[in-house]
């Protein structure tokens, strides 16, 4: 079990009867992951805030902060799910040096694109999700690279929390995608692709939209695609007039993704639009596991 799924099956398990349930699966199953990354114990202590166990939260809090050294955005102090500990003097204190570790990475942070060198035909180029790296991606799209794909990696420079990354719906994104293509020679590949996961999906899609890009064909994987919301049209019609190849690729019971992914290959369909949609029976917000093989044909 990785990562991604166990979260994702954490939340599943959120119902009207509160969070214990949710939480008490997600402490039996923390052994079947090899590190515990800042998502991790946001999960810990915001679940066991709210499910009653004040001191609990507390706990994973400081194991995080002081023992691990970790860090988030000001924002993830603002949920309403820390509520009951948020008067607490040790939140207090636990906040404010990750507050301070905060303001010191935004001093240094930058985008980090993996490209070096041309080493195949064709190039990949992998945006992560919110709350990822490129390190998770590799996890995900290592696979995929072989002497004829060469696939790469950009990871956002605007930071979620410790070595996390995220791509605002209204952030810079795009620009961040087209001086990375910038930085190389693409015109030395045969097939250019821009692939994405969740939050990455809109970033490429901004791109597309904003004419800051070019490529061949789009891989959207989980696609978090709020740039749609009153842009389709104008979006479909650019995609529509530079022939780009689109693969949508959604879990049917991804709670985060699937009405955007299902207006949007209704739209593609109507006008005609060369957009192949894989819907996964039993997927939520993750990959599947016969990416390989869906991606691969696509290609």
């Amino acid at each position: 079990m990785n990562e991604i799924k166990l979260l994702n099956d954490t939340l599943e398990l959120i119902g009207d009867d509160g969070t214990e349930k949710a939480y008490d699966y997600l402490l039996s199953n923390l052994d079947h992951i090899d590190n515990r990354s800042s998502q991790v114990y946001n999960f810990l202590y915001c679940l066991a805030a709210t499910s009653g166990k004040q001191g609990e939260a507390l706990d994973w809090l400081e194991e995080a902060i002081v023992e691990k050294g970790l860090w988030y955005r000001p924002e993830v102090y603002e949920d309403e799910d820390l509520d009951s500990i948020r008067e607490d003097d040790r939140f207090k204190e636990y906040s404010t040096i990750s507050l301070a570790r905060y303001h010191d990475a935004l001093k240094t942070v930058e985008t980090v694109f993996t490209w070096r060198e041309v080493k195949g035909n064709n190039l990949i180029i992998v945006l992560h999700g919110n709350q990822q790296n490129n390190e998770i991606s590799k996890s995900h799209w290592s696979e995929i690279d072989s002497p004829e794909n060469q696939v790469e990696y950009l990871q956002s420079h605007e930071i979620d929390s410790y070595q996390l990354y995220r791509w605002e719906d209204d952030g810079d994104g795009p620009t961040q995608l087209k001086q990375a293509i910038h930085s190389m020679d693409l015109n030395k590949y045969s097939l250019k692709v821009l692939a994405g996961f969740s939050a990455g999906c809109n970033t490429i899609l901004r791109a597309i939209k904003a004419g800051d890009v070019e490529c061949d064909k789009i891989i959207l994987q989980s696609p978090w695609i709020p740039c749609i919301q009153n842009e389709l049209d104008e979006l479909m019609s650019i995609i529509l007039k530079k022939n780009i190849e689109i693969l949508m690729i959604c879990g049917l019971n991804d709670e985060v993704s699937l009405s955007q992914c299902l207006e949007f290959d209704k739209k593609s369909k109507e006008i005609g639009m060369n957009c192949k949609t894989v819907l996964i029976e039993g997927l939520g917000h993750e990959y599947p596991d016969q990416f390989k093989e869906i991606v691969s044909e696509f290609l």
